[in-house]
């Protein structure tokens, strides 16, 4: 298991292929829980300990659900896109199994997650930038995961994401646009 992590991580053409032969669910979402649960308990134990510990666990339980929800819903809008695009060899399977491979950057970075809440409120812009390392990494393994998966070459794998993220992007930002437009126009 220590080399197929270390595979997916550092050779992801190598590791990917594999998990799209033999797909574990269970071990992508013991992986998933893993990465997301110890970066979003170590950031909210440490930027969060004034609340009680119940407060605490309610937040690592609601971000681990909201996040594994939409990482399914995501691996199948992935899934629907590259279909569209001609992408002949879709494994709907295979593609959920590494989208929990994907968030192992979150697992590595979690050390940085936490001296950046040890500097206080001055570890904001360093937690902020660990975050941003931590999905342009996950994205890089996602374009190379889908590349796998669906036998395309890089640059379709990229534009699909890039696509993928924009529609989600708009559904989940639009209603917001909308309502605060609503929100200041009946303010003046």
């Amino acid at each position: 298991m220590r080399r197929k992590t270390y595979e997916v991580l550092f050779e992801p053409k190598s590791g990917m292929s594999e998990i799209v032969v033999s797909p574990c669910l269970w071990r992508s979402g013991w992986y998933f829980f893993l990465s997301v649960g110890l970066f979003t308990g170590v950031v909210s134990n440490v930027w969060l300990s004034d609340m009680p510990l119940p407060a605490r666990f309610a937040v690592i339980i609601a971000t681990v659900v909201i996040s594994g929800t939409a990482l399914s819903l995501y691996g199948f809008l992935l899934h629907g896109i590259l279909e569209t695009f001609g992408g002949l060899t879709g494994n709907p399977k295979g593609l959920i199994c590494i989208l929990g491979y994907t968030t192992l950057p979150f697992l590595i970075l979690t050390p940085l997650a936490l001296l950046s809440g040890k500097m206080g409120l001055d570890g904001i812009l360093p937690l902020i930038g660990v975050v941003a390392v931590g999905l342009l990494w996950m994205l890089y393994l996602l374009v190379h995961s889908l590349e796998v998966v669906y036998l395309v070459d890089f640059t379709r794998a990229g534009a699909a994401v890039l696509f993928s993220l924009f529609l989600l992007g708009i559904v989940f930002l639009l209603p917001w646009k909308i309502g605060f437009e609503l929100l200041l126009r009946h303010l003046s």
